[in-house]
């Protein structure tokens, strides 16, 4: 939609969407008035490391699903590509990735943990949101001990069908540097 008809979307029109024919809009000095969050290089769209932390923007995809923009790893309310403090993990964290992708194309089709080989004697339960376990497994590894969306829990009924689309529940358990560690909270499984 342009409602002013000056051949920009009004996606890109900025506070007023019918400000007559200006094809720059509000950006009337990009230099001044697009964002430069690192201040050290050239505004955003054109710098390849936007928060200026020595990871490319690109990169900064923690839940890699291809898009760097919808990630938040410490939860700060700032995306990892804007944010300048390193969110990536540090090398040996345990950390489960929280979203489910069955669908076979080759990106969060199990659940991914980072650091499960530091993660000793461990074992994984999801849960549905009725509290009932879909999942038990013990010695989960990334390669042929995973979850990848299909019931296995005590109550499970057809263990070829993937589970459906929604909110669950995990607790991860195990032993690093022979202290025990609970992990747990939400994960999603999207098709």
């Amino acid at each position: 939609i342009d409602t002013d008809g000056d051949g920009l979307d009004d996606g890109y029109e900025g506070s007023d969407v019918d400000d007559g024919f200006d094809v720059n809009d509000e950006i009337d000095d990009p230099a001044n008035d697009l964002p430069d969050t690192d201040g050290t290089e050239d505004v955003n769209y054109r710098d390849l490391d936007d928060d200026g932390d020595g990871i490319d923007t690109p990169d900064e995809d923690g839940d890699g699903n291809m898009d760097p923009t919808n990630d938040d790893m410490d939860g700060d309310n700032t995306p990892d590509y804007l944010d300048p403090i390193d969110d990536t993990p540090e090398i040996g964290e345990v950390e489960v990735n929280q979203l489910v992708t069955p669908n076979g194309d080759g990106r969060n089709d199990f659940l991914f943990i980072n650091g499960v080989e530091n993660a000793e004697n461990n074992s994984l339960q999801i849960f549905n949101r009725w509290g009932v376990s879909v999942y038990e497994g013990r010695d989960y590894n990334n390669q042929n001990n995973v979850f990848d969306g299909r019931s296995k829990g005590r109550s499970t009924i057809n263990a070829e069908d993937i589970l459906p689309a929604g909110v669950y529940f995990y607790i991860f358990e195990y032993q690093k540097d022979q202290e025990g560690i609970t992990d747990s909270g939400y994960l999603y499984i999207s098709k």
